[in-house]
């Protein structure tokens, strides 16, 4: 069952390799199943997923003009991958392809 789950990226998982990333955390609807995380991932975002762990969280509560008010409940799933993420070392290497009007050197 490949339905779309409202999933949104945490920080991912620093490691210690310059491998890439493995591991990936998402925020979710408390409902969603591990089964339906790894197939929405597989599915949507071509990811190959190894495994998938969930923690349920619980939404905050704080005291605003003498009511109660919550925040809703998330899913936390960390989800480890079989190939890892890699990103180029250089972050901007389009900056050498570009004029150099595109990026002040001073700020106003």
């Amino acid at each position: 069952m490949a339905h779309i789950l409202p999933m949104t990226p945490f920080m991912p998982i620093t490691t210690t390799s310059s491998d890439g990333i493995k591991e990936i955390a998402f925020k979710t609807v408390p409902s969603a199943s591990k089964a339906d995380i790894k197939c929405v991932l597989e599915t949507f975002y071509g990811f190959h997923v190894q495994k998938v762990r969930t923690l349920n969280m619980k939404g905050k509560k704080k005291r605003y003009a003498g009511s109660l008010v919550a925040k809703p409940d998330y899913k936390k799933a960390y989800v480890t991958l079989k190939n890892p993420l890699s990103f180029s070392q250089d972050p901007y290497a389009f900056r050498s392809t570009l004029p150099h009007k595109l990026f002040p050197t001073h700020c106003y």
